[in-house]
């Protein structure tokens, strides 16, 4: 498994909130991870450049530029650079959710959106809501209120089956065990599974199986390992296979995912 170096969270973190929001710009090296933290406000974090893994107790977010994560306030929450990574932070003071998602999530980004963000990387705190830099903060905030879920999100389950199974799979990615497989390694029926992954993740074995492949797959490409190792390293019988199941998960063939990302 891969090490990752650890980070302490910004100074920024740990500060009081005393504008209604606060942009908290901070560039991470390959394979460090910020340490779990909370916040007494939400935040939305967002990766201009490279590929991140947001962590919760609950959820596992794999995160490209296409996408941001809004998270809750007092949700600890970890972050893992799988490649370099360009992070800017909006620190959103709890009166300013309303209009905010009432769910941790991972949001879909629209160029508009990205170029908004861009824009406001190194804003001070030196602003007032009516000036230039507030407008374009509420312009932002109005933006991420309307930006669609994106499908990058993994629940993570809590009965110990199901995090042996996780667990075995993360190991050997290429593992495509049948439910009625897995319940005689973990001692199950294949109905006890199939009805614990619904219950705990809300998905079925098959959909929450391949969002873990999708995941995965992002991580690897994001590494700089080529499309024949990660289709081999998946479990496909051809890079062409692979190709297409991830085009059609993601948008995007994995040769324009690795050009734009590693």
């Amino acid at each position: 498994m891969t090490s990752f170096i650890s980070l302490p969270p910004s100074d920024a973190s740990r500060q009081d909130l005393i504008v209604p929001i606060k942009v908290v710009q901070r560039d991470i090296p390959k394979q460090c991870i910020i340490e779990r933290h909370s916040h007494k406000w939400g935040q939305f974090v967002y990766a201009s450049k490279g590929v991140m893994l947001v962590e919760t107790p609950q959820h596992c977010y794999i995160v490209p530029p296409e996408q941001g994560v809004w998270l809750l306030p007092h949700v600890d929450h970890a972050v893992r650079s799988l490649t370099h990574v360009s992070l800017t932070s909006f620190y959103i003071a709890t009166q300013m959710h309303i209009h905010m998602p009432k769910d941790n999530g991972v949001l879909d980004i629209s160029p508009f959106l990205k170029m908004l963000i861009n824009e406001a990387r190194y804003f001070s705190d030196d602003y007032t809501w009516e000036d230039t830099q507030g407008l374009h903060l509420r312009l932002i905030l109005h933006t991420l209120s309307k930006a669609p879920s994106a499908v990058f999100q993994l629940p993570f389950p809590s009965d110990k089956r199901l995090i042996t199974m996780l667990d075995a799979i993360q190991q050997t990615p290429s593992n495509n065990n049948s439910l009625e497989q897995w319940g005689t390694i973990v001692g199950a029926s294949s109905r006890t599974l199939s009805r614990l992954f619904k219950k705990e993740t809300g998905l079925n074995y098959s959909e929450w199986r391949q969002r873990l492949t999708i995941q995965i797959a992002i991580g690897k490409l994001a590494e700089g390992i080529t499309i024949t190792n990660v289709a081999h390293e998946l479990g496909y019988g051809s890079p062409s296979a692979f190709t297409s199941m991830f085009k059609e998960k993601t948008g995007m063939t994995p040769s324009v995912f690795k050009r734009s990302h590693t």
